[in-house]
């Protein structure tokens, strides 16, 4: 998918205002601010030490690249956008 069906995507949803696993991701590159990697969300946990909601991120294609971030920065599209929902393909 380029980055411009990407960014086309985003602009046909609405906000993402909840984090469920299995939502996916881009992050955006922080040099070209372009869509880069596609994360899914594998779990949304809360912080028991300072009681912030995280989620557990897993690479789309390379499932050793996690990382685990605030659902605040996951929210905030300078940082990742929502991956579009996949179109059913169309019965002929």
């Amino acid at each position: 998918m380029t980055a411009g069906a990407v960014l086309e995507g985003i602009k046909n949803m609405r906000r993402v205002t909840k984090v469920e696993v299995g939502q996916k991701f881009h992050a955006i590159g922080t040099v070209t601010g372009t869509p880069t990697f596609a994360y899914e969300v594998q779990a949304v946990f809360q912080s028991r030490v300072d009681h912030i909601a995280y989620v557990r991120l897993v690479q789309v294609g390379d499932p050793t690249q996690t990382k685990s971030i605030a659902v605040a920065s996951l929210l905030n599209p300078r940082h990742f956008v929502p991956v579009p929902p996949e179109r059913p393909a169309q019965v002929a």
